[in-house]
């Protein structure tokens, strides 16, 4: 898989830098944005602004110079860059706190999310009746709540689109050709909710939801809720929170031995002698360094 790094300088020039050492790109259907960290072999004195990434001539990462950093040791002159995509912007700034009464979700959306350059591939017409969004809460936050009361669906980003599916649509079948360096079955139950106490206008946590699911499997973890200002139904929000903290409960750990060009919400199967699995991708980590090159794959 080859990758083509360009950087961005404060002074608008653009270039491409060679010497690539290390090289790390993380995508996780948890964030709107992705996180890269590149290490090249040559002195950038000039500050970067902006990073892009390109395989086979189709941009993979665009996004801000979070960090930078050159240092010398026994091998040479080094740069490491630190970055976030574009949709790292809406998780930077602010909401500016208001009221809504009978919001449309393209509103919403043309409040929060399209001033930052971004388009909508959200199909759904949605009402809220009613919607707050409070001091402290990110862009990114009160459109995505939005989302999930109007829809019920937590949107994710892609580029510069904001849509409500993973961009997914690829199925792939992994074998012992595909140098499979591990695959693990992961239970978690470190993060699932057994019960949730709301407190009411007097101070008092009268109001308790269970998660059944939970107590099915012998898990005790409870929760105590001060209704945000975000949401006009909180024993709802109770219950969706219950319910996606058991998202993720079991899931599967790919690791090959090479970089794959695949996308969130592809469907994966693996198929090997000792067992298999198959799922959805919801996370990927791409690794290069010294040659070496990783996938990280996590499947649903």
């Amino acid at each position: 898989m080859e990758l083509n790094i360009f950087v961005e300088l404060l002074d608008g020039s653009r270039k491409q830098i060679g010497g690539m050492t290390l090289f790390s790109w993380v995508c996780s259907a948890d964030t709107p944005a992705d996180s890269l960290k590149v290490r090249c072999l040559q002195q950038m004195e000039a500050e970067v602004v902006r990073i892009e990434v390109q395989s086979g001539g189709r941009r993979l990462f665009r996004g801000f110079c979070d960090r930078q950093k050159t240092f010398v040791d026994g091998t040479g002159c080094h740069t490491e860059l630190w970055g976030r995509s574009d949709a790292a912007v809406l998780m930077d700034n602010e909401a500016i706190p208001q009221e809504y009464r009978r919001v449309t979700l393209q509103e919403l959306f043309e409040k929060h999310i399209k001033p930052y350059g971004f388009q909508n591939d959200l199909l759904q017409a949605a009402v809220l009746s009613h919607f707050r969004v409070g001091k402290g809460v990110s862009e990114w936050e009160a459109f995505s709540d939005g989302c999930i009361q109007a829809l019920g669906l937590q949107p994710f980003v892609h580029l510069s689109r904001v849509s409500a599916r993973l961009p997914g649509k690829q199925s792939h079948l992994v074998g012992v050709q595909d140098a499979v360096l591990r695959l693990s079955r992961v239970v978690r139950r470190e993060k699932v909710i057994s019960q949730v106490l709301l407190r009411d206008e007097w101070g008092r946590y009268s109001t308790r939801i269970e998660n059944p699911q939970a107590q099915g499997l012998a898990i005790q973890r409870r929760r105590c809720l001060i209704p945000s200002e975000q949401w006009e139904r909180p024993t709802a929000d109770a219950q969706r929170r219950m319910n996606r903290s058991m998202e993720g409960r079991i899931r599967w750990e790919l690791e090959l031995g090479k970089l794959v060009d695949w996308q969130l919400g592809d469907r994966i199967r693996v198929q090997l002698p000792e067992g298999g699995c198959a799922g959805s991708l919801i996370s990927k980590e791409l690794q290069y360094e010294d040659g070496r090159e990783r996938s990280l794959l996590i499947l649903e």
